[in-house]
Formats: structure tokens, C-alpha cells, sequence
């Protein structure tokens, strides 16, 4: 019984008259136009091709397996298609006609799937050129090296059926992608030369946005390294205070961007000076003699004068008028003057001074007590189901807060109090 031939390009039908060895985006163009043509033909020839239907012939078991293995193949492609294909018998059968269409389908299913095989990998030299070229060191680099590969990224384009002027827009859009990844990147490697050169050369290429933004990101970062220079060099200029390093440090300029961050600088090692200063003052207070305060003292970087050497000379003395709830309002609201003030009239002894100066210092550092203030909330809750009156509320407080700085060290003194409570 005839089967079908193996259908070949050019034998029976116009096919596209393109090189097998073209770049596939060409052979992709042709191909899609001439794809219902090329079915047609295909129509054509299988009824040339195979023997006329005997009269009387009817359709039997096995034209409908021929016809159910076309409709597998045709998800394979066209070669497994035309494969199946052998077992048609008959050019005027339903399996021919079901040839016919399946093949003229798979055909533009593998036109579509290299088109977009074709776009995808345009997709990713597209990513390749502006990674690549974030890392040119100079404005000129940048553009030869551009200048070198675009024109070639640019007929690919145009081979795929992309027209002559999306593909100038395309290319002008990688310009811009690329010199403002160099920009960025040469800012994050301090160059701001470089970075300044390339925008420069590429601001044609730039949004009025876009060109706002990396304006403010150049000035921003070479104001930025201007202020570190002064900073870092005001540690040789003074005594390596923070005031005293910001003072000098704006004297040398004028350029406001740059004064503002060195107000930044400076207030930030101020913070570090006072996480350095409660560090200090805490281990002064956890002093255990006079002796051992003056010791401490002398090792710290807390300066020996005014209410700090008065109050390590009294350490270990109770305060002649001692007021639980003065301490407590000044651990979590006093300034340096208020606790101050506060020692001298001898409402909080010496220890407590040097704990109310700990407690300052680190809120100056941005780093509030908050466990201490949940934990006098605890306090005040229990107290008043125990119905205690405020002045003992207070000296609980005081008691719990002066007992260390660790939250569970100041967990249990509390269980510990509490247990005279509950006697």
C-alpha cells in the first residue's frame, strides 16, 4: 500500500530562498512571511503525491490511528510530523487534510519559538553591554568601547524584523543604561572624576530626571569625600574631641554640601564620645571603694575636674538628703547640669551621681533605657495591687535601678524585694 514521501525544502514548493548558513533571525523573517504559502503547497503536493481515493473506500481502525499519531507528533516538531506522515495512505483521506494543517501549524510554532529564542538572547546581550560597560574607568573608554559594539548588537536587532528606527531608540537606550551604571559605579569607588567625565560625555543620552539624579548623587559623593578628607585630617589639627575636630574641620570650607556633612561626621562621633562616656561612668559607679573609684578614674577617659572629681572624693558617702524620687525622675530625663545640681544639694549620693551620668550619656548616644522604663512600669503595677505608697514605690525604683545595669541582674533584686513584701 503507497505512503506518503518525505516532504523536502524546494522540491515541490517555493520555499524560502535564504542560506541554511544565514544567521537564524534572517532565515526567521522569510520563513514566517511564506509560512501559509508554503502550506498551501503542502496541500498541493499530497494530492499529487498520493493515490486517488478508490470509490467505495471507507474509513477504517487504521486511518484513525494515522490520524491520532499525527495529532501526537505535531507537538514534536515538523520532523516528527512528517515522520508520522508515512503512514497516510490516501491523498484525499482525513489524515492527509489532518497532515496538511498540523504541519502548516508546527511550522510557525518553530518560526515563533526561534523568534523568540532570537529576542530572548538579544534580551541578555542587551544586559551584557550595560554590565560590561559600567565597569569602562573613563567617559572615553565608555564610548569606544560602545562605539565598537553596538553597530553589531544593532543588526542583530534589525534582523529579528525590528525596524531601522526602534533600533536607534534601542541603541540610544543602552547608552544611557550603561553610562549611568558607570556613573554609579565609579561614585561607589570614590572616582568622582571619572564619574563627572562620563556624565558629561553622556548627558545627551539622559532624562531631565535622570540627569538631576546623577547630578545630586556626583555632588553628594565628592561633598561627602571633601568632609572626610577635613575630618581625618582635624584628628592631627586638635585634641581629638568631637567639638573641637568639627570646628576646624568648617573652618576650611565654605561649600554649604560639604559643611553639611561634616555636621554629620561630627555628630556622629559625638554619639560614639558619649557611648564612650556611659560605658566609662557605669564601671566608675560599680566601684566597690574610694580606693578603687580614684583608680578607675585615672584609667577612664572622663576627665578629672568639676562634679566627676568631687563626687569620686565622696565615694562610698550617703547623701545628707537623699530623695528616691529625685534619682529616679533624673535616670530618665536629667541633663548633665540638673544631675549635677542634684549631687551637689546632696540628694543623690555619689554613686548615684555617677549612675544619673551614665544613664545621660547613654541617651545622648541615642540609647534610651527602655527595659529600666518597662520595668519601673512593673514595679508601679505590682505596687499598687500591693497597695504601697509612692515614697516606697520610689525607693524600689532606686533600689532595682542602682542594683546594675543588666536587665535580669535587675530582675532579680526585684524577686529579692519582693520577697519582704510577701513574708
Amino acid at each position: 500500500m503507497p505512503t506518503i514521501p518525505t516532504y523536502t525544502r524546494g522540491e515541490q514548493y517555493s520555499a524560502p530562498r535564504v542560506s541554511k548558513n544565514a544567521p537564524s533571525p534572517v532565515r526567521l523573517k522569510e520563513t514566517y512571511q511564506n509560512t501559509l504559502q508554503a502550506a498551501g503547497e503542502l496541500g498541493r503536493t499530497a494530492a499529487r503525491l498520493l493515490p486517488a481515493k478508490q470509490e467505495g473506500q471507507t474509513q477504517n481502525s487504521g486511518e484513525i490511528k494515522t490520524r491520532q499519531a499525527l495529532l501526537s507528533a505535531v507537538s514534536d516538531g515538523v520532523q516528527a510530523l512528517d515522520k508520522a506522515a508515512n503512514q497516510v495512505q490516501n491523498a484525499n483521506s482525513p489524515a492527509a487534510a489532518d497532515w496538511v494543517l498540523l504541519r502548516a501549524s508546527a511550522l510557525a510554532g518553530e518560526v515563533q519559538a526561534q523568534r523568540q529564542q532570537a529576542g530572548e538572547a538579544l534580551a541578555q546581550e542587551k544586559n551584557l553591554l550595560v554590565e560590561t560597560g559600567s565597569f569602562a574607568p573613563s567617559a572615553r573608554a565608555l564610548d569606544a568601547y560602545l562605539n565598537e559594539q553596538l553597530p553589531g548588537y544593532e543588526s542583530r536587532l534589525i534582523a529579528t524584523g525590528v525596524s531601522a528606527k526602534s533600533a536607534q531608540a534601542d541603541l540610544a537606550q543602552v547608552r544611557g543604561l550603561a553610562a549611568r551604571a558607570c556613573i554609579k559605579r565609579a561614585v561607589s569607588a570614590q572616582h568622582y572624576q571619572a564619574a563627572q567625565g562620563v556624565y558629561q560625555k553622556f548627558a545627551g543620552s539622559f532624562s531631565k530626571a535622570e540627569q538631576e539624579e546623577l547630578t545630586a548623587l556626583i555632588g553628594a559623593a565628592k561633598a561627602g569625600s571633601e568632609a572626610q578628607k577635613y575630618w581625618d585630617d582635624s584628628l592631627s589639627q586638635t585634641d581629638g574631641s568631637a567639638e573641637a575636630r568639627l570646628k576646624w574641620a568648617k573652618a576650611q570650607t565654605s561649600d554649604q554640601a560639604v559643611l553639611e556633612r561634616l555636621s554629620g561626621l561630627g555628630a556622629q562621633a559625638r554619639q560614639q564620645e558619649f557611648a564612650q562616656q556611659a560605658q566609662a561612668f557605669l564601671f566608675l559607679a560599680s566601684a566597690g571603694t574610694p580606693e578603687e573609684a580614684r583608680q578607675r578614674l585615672a584609667l577612664s577617659p572622663l576627665k578629672y575636674t568639676g562634679a566627676v572629681a568631687r563626687a569620686v572624693s565622696r565615694f562610698g558617702a550617703s547623701a545628707p538628703h537623699a530623695s528616691a524620687g529625685t534619682f529616679n525622675r533624673l535616670y530618665f530625663s536629667g541633663t548633665e547640669k540638673e544631675n549635677a545640681r542634684a549631687f551637689e544639694k546632696g540628694e543623690v549620693s555619689a554613686r548615684e551621681f555617677l549612675a544619673l551620668s551614665a544613664a545621660y550619656s547613654a541617651r545622648q548616644a541615642g540609647a534610651d533605657d527602655k527595659t529600666g522604663a518597662f520595668l519601673c512600669a512593673g514595679i508601679e503595677a505590682w505596687a499598687q495591687k500591693k497597695g504601697l505608697p509612692a515614697s516606697t514605690q520610689d525607693e524600689i525604683k532606686r533600689a532595682v535601678l542602682c542594683s546594675s545595669s543588666d536587665p535580669q541582674e535587675r530582675l532579680n533584686a526585684l524577686k529579692q524585694i519582693k520577697t519582704y513584701f510577701d513574708l
